[in-house]
């Protein structure tokens, strides 16, 4: 394993961690939220599984495209993050 796959690794699973404290500790309206959006997802299941295969097949791609862009953007913004916070307490004299 390379320098770039450890890194990815840990923050894979330090953010998976953070995720799921998140989860467990998220207040009522935020639990509603992920109530409503597994609610939708069966909701969206049902509708996609009513289309023709062509038209679910795009609606699935572009679902997916999404769900990946938006994991590489929080990567990126984890990342981000981390190298601001060291950058600010370079600034404040810490480091």
């Amino acid at each position: 394993m390379d320098r770039n796959e450890i890194l990815e690794l840990v923050i894979r699973e330090m953010t998976e961690a953070a995720l799921m404290e998140r989860r467990e500790n998220c207040t009522e309206e935020e639990k509603q939220l992920y109530q409503e959006a597994a609610v939708l997802s069966q909701k969206r299941q049902e509708i996609m599984g009513k289309l023709p295969q062509e038209d679910r097949q795009v609606l699935e791609e572009h679902h997916v495209k999404n769900s990946l862009l938006a994991d590489h953007e929080c990567k990126h913004l984890y990342v981000q993050g981390a190298k601001d916070c060291v950058e600010l307490l370079k600034k404040l004299g810490v480091l």
